[in-house]
């Protein structure tokens, strides 16, 4: 028995190919040891390029099957809720990427089971511990009660958010389809972002 921690990824998409599984990967701490994705042909890909011997099309075989200490899930968001709840209920750690989740509801729900299974929960967003942040928060909290924010920020995701395929990730093992940050249907907008 290995004394790493055994991860599994659901969602082996864009982002988890070319930053997840690789940064896991050079962890000595860790091992990648299934990845879940859709399409039989794009798995095998993933499999190949990253020498995962476990691949499942369906997740919840995938939680079933493979004993892991933890879970890495870069889904599309509307189904963090889903793919995180059965995680945590397989006693499995989660990392779920950002947003965790498209209801509040939901994600008070994850929280309240990650307490009861004694599991952590990391959404991977570092923006909150930048000196900004951190001055931001020291000037709020002098101000009072706050009623009203207005926030401006760039990004070069404009060609997502309108349905256009991503332009830095051209050429890229898989793409971020445009529907998960632009369908309205699919919980999509800047705000996800």
């Amino acid at each position: 028995m290995s004394d790493k921690a055994r991860i599994g990824v659901i969602g082996a998409g864009w982002w988890a190919v070319v930053n997840h599984i690789p940064v896991l990967q050079q962890n000595p701490d860790c091992e990648v040891v299934a990845v879940n994705r859709l399409g039989a042909d794009d798995l095998a890909a993933v499999q190949d390029q990253f020498g995962v011997a476990q691949g499942f099309e369906d997740y919840k075989e995938m939680l079933e099957t493979v004993e892991m200490d933890g879970v890495v899930i870069s889904s599309p968001h509307i189904l963090h809720f889903e793919h995180a709840s059965a995680a945590l209920a397989k006693g499995c750690h989660i990392l779920v990427e950002k947003p965790l989740t498209t209801s509040a509801a939901d994600a008070r729900a994850l929280v309240a089971a990650a307490h009861a299974a004694k599991r952590e929960i990391v959404v991977p967003y570092g923006w909150n511990f930048k000196p900004m942040a951190a001055e931001a928060a020291r000037l709020v909290a002098g101000v009072g009660r706050v009623e009203h924010v207005v926030l401006q920020m760039a990004n070069a995701l404009d060609d997502l958010f309108a349905g256009q395929p991503m332009l830095e990730t051209e050429g890229a093992m898989f793409r971020p389809p445009p529907s998960t940050w632009a369908d309205p249907k699919r919980a999509g907008g800047f705000g996800w972002g």
